[in-house]
């Protein structure tokens, strides 16, 4: 564990891509009470990246660096990133009607209205069924009914990102690309990142876009930081830049959510988050946050402001069902890590 507390106007190196440093910070890191709170709900992996720069790093349980863990629906937050990738080819557009590519969804009204967009805000109003613990395979989510319409409400589900993966699985085919989603992701965004996948679950033969990656904690957070950065790196725009800032704007059924991301704290103070994690801050003091989450306490922070990225990792629901009961407050964890400079003095 490096020191206690980290300030959070110092310029340091790692990977590429820095931003300029403000003139007067306001937060700083406290690694030690962070990683503190993160190890006590059982956690194993816990790291903050700086500016670009490794600040924090902590492993427990017996963990090394180099182990990989099940995101489980943190892999919803690399679903927007295969769209950005997409329209910079131009394979799609994010508003354009699913039913495009999913062409059978046109010999109706319920499914015509549905937009790429509203498959990632996951407001498309397909059906989900929360009892059923099963993945639905990419066919079966392109067969399932509307429940409402499209753009009405939020309902959180699989169901969306598998039908997204279909409707890119057909596009990669017709252009004749690369087989699956998790290889047009892993050939034109990780790879050239240097970001590794341990396992990717499948189901019918296909990778599942709602959950079932394994992954390092700073692979993870290198691809926070890609996306902190926009994708751009130098003279390299990796997927288009206007979908990636779209990943975290609120959308109009859930202010609590963008494009495979939850929202917290977002500009405009946004409601209770809807269907997942119960946080929203309402604090101005506080810096928004997107948050990559996935059950068992696995969490991706980025938080723009501060040149940000938090990664904390547990064993997870299927190495370790504990987790799945396990409490978790990413309102007292966000507290505990970064410090607010002008409250110390005022108190």
């Amino acid at each position: 564990m490096m020191s206690v507390r980290i300030c959070l106007s110092v310029l340091l190196l790692w990977g590429i891509g820095v931003s300029s440093a403000p003139a007067q910070p306001r937060h700083e890191i406290d690694c030690e009470a962070g990683g503190r709170f993160h190890a006590g709900a059982r956690g194993v992996a816990f790291l903050v990246v700086h500016q670009g720069a490794l600040v924090c790093e902590r492993y427990d349980r017996g963990v090394e660096a180099d182990e990989a863990w099940w995101l489980a629906s943190g892999t919803k937050s690399f679903t927007p990133v295969i769209i950005a990738l997409a329209v910079q080819d131009g394979l799609l557009e994010l508003d354009q009607p699913a039913a495009d590519i999913l062409t059978e969804w046109q010999e109706g009204p319920e499914r015509s209205a549905i937009t790429i967009r509203h498959l990632l805000n996951q407001s498309s109003g397909l059906a989900t069924n929360p009892r059923n613990r099963r993945l639905p395979s990419y066919q079966r989510a392109v067969g399932a009914r509307r429940d409402y319409p499209a753009g009405e409400r939020f309902v959180y589900g699989a169901v969306h990102f598998e039908a997204l993966g279909e409707l890119v699985r057909r596009r990669l085919a017709a252009a004749d690309l690369d087989p699956t989603p998790a290889d047009y992701l892993l050939r034109r965004f990780l790879r050239p990142l240097g970001i590794g996948v341990g396992a990717w679950r499948s189901v019918d033969g296909n990778p599942t876009m709602s959950e079932g990656t394994q992954i390092t904690a700073l692979d993870w957070a290198r691809f926070g930081h890609a996306v902190l950065e926009g994708g751009g790196f130098g003279d390299v725009q990796l997927g288009d830049p206007d979908v990636l800032a779209a990943m975290w704007e609120p959308s109009a059924a859930n202010p609590g959510y963008g494009l495979g991301w939850w929202l917290i704290n977002p500009p405009g103070g946004a409601a209770e988050m809807r269907g997942g994690p119960q946080i929203a801050m309402h604090d101005a003091d506080f810096p928004f946050v997107a948050m990559a989450a996935g059950a068992g306490g696995q969490r991706l922070y980025v938080i723009p402001q501060l040149d940000l990225v938090v990664v904390r990792m547990t064993r997870g629901v299927v190495d370790d069902p504990r987790t799945q009961t396990e409490a978790w407050s990413d309102r007292r964890f966000l507290r505990a890590l970064i410090v607010d400079r002008q409250a110390d003095r005022s108190d």
